[in-house]
């Protein structure tokens, strides 16, 4: 489980003005405000669990348990123009997403939102506001971000990144690895038919598990053969989110990146994914 908490008393470059006290990084309007944020990544890497917890703001709780502010998390691709926001009343809450929809992997922004509108007097000591804000009438309206967490990119694993696709010219068992970088990095990996449905469905035998692995070295390879700039400003990896996610997810497990001397394909593919050997029968036994 992944934890991010905002600090209202964080530092933050730029902080847009508000008409009402905003729980947010760098803004004092709640001064011991903390909004923490937990993500239990699911199973189908397809979605999350997502928790949110106020601290330190009371205006914001008490808002929440009236009823009149929601937990939100906007799930959102700007290469795509995808953008869906989740809406629940319990603080946790499941996210999903559709890989289909999307040309990288998705940035998320929780958020807690006003849902009614209403005119409050606010009070230092009842509501955790600054003493700027004590006594002041504020006007809420609908829709208005009162509380505001960082935006947030999990890393990406490769296999978020396989595009499988059946091509008929190809022979029995063969397969061959394109990039597809126009709408956000994938890797297009064209399949011979019977092998791409082969592929649709998971195996007793570990097959499918040793198809994959060598799918992922190929992907490796072509990583380290094409993609070993990492300029931002002359199409190096960088310039594509889902590589520098990757990249990310790479380090998280120790592993050497592509750009790296001495990069072995093989040998990063078989770290994440390793062959499965069926065990002898002896092994079986004891």
């Amino acid at each position: 489980m992944s934890e991010i908490v905002t600090l209202a008393q964080a530092p933050s470059n730029a902080i847009r003005s508000h008409s009402f006290p905003v729980l947010e990084a760098g803004n004092i309007s709640f001064p011991n405000g903390r909004y923490t944020l937990e993500f239990e990544p699911g199973s189908d890497q397809t979605s999350f669990v997502l928790s949110h917890r106020i601290e330190g703001a009371p205006l914001i709780s008490r808002l929440l348990s009236e009823g009149k502010a929601r937990y939100v998390c906007a799930v959102s691709s700007p290469i795509s123009s995808y953008r869906r926001t989740h809406i629940s009343r319990m603080p946790s809450q499941r996210i999903e997403w559709n890989t289909q929809d999307l040309g990288e992997a998705p940035l998320f922004t929780p958020m807690i939102v006003s849902v009614k509108s209403c005119t409050l007097l606010l009070r230092e000591q009842q509501d955790g506001v600054h003493g700027i804000w004590d006594r002041q009438f504020v006007n809420i309206t609908t829709g208005s971000r009162l509380a505001l967490g960082h935006v947030v990119q999990l890393r990406s694993s490769i296999l978020q990144l396989l595009s499988l696709h059946a091509n008929q010219d190809l022979s029995d068992g063969e397969f061959y690895v394109d990039p597809e970088a126009e709408q956000g990095f994938q890797f297009r990996v064209n399949l011979n038919p019977d092998l791409h449905s082969f592929l649709q469905f998971d195996g007793k035998d570990g097959v499918r598990g040793h198809i994959m692995t060598h799918i992922v070295t190929a992907c490796m390879a072509l990583l380290q053969r094409d993609y070993a700039k990492d300029s931002e400003d002359e199409g190096g990896w960088r310039t594509h989110r889902n590589l520098c996610a990757l990249a990310d997810f790479l380090e998280s497990k120790n592993l050497p990146h592509w750009s790296d001397d001495g990069f072995q394909p093989e040998r990063v593919a078989t770290k994440l994914y390793p062959h499965a050997l069926r065990k002898k029968p002896e092994e079986e036994e004891s």
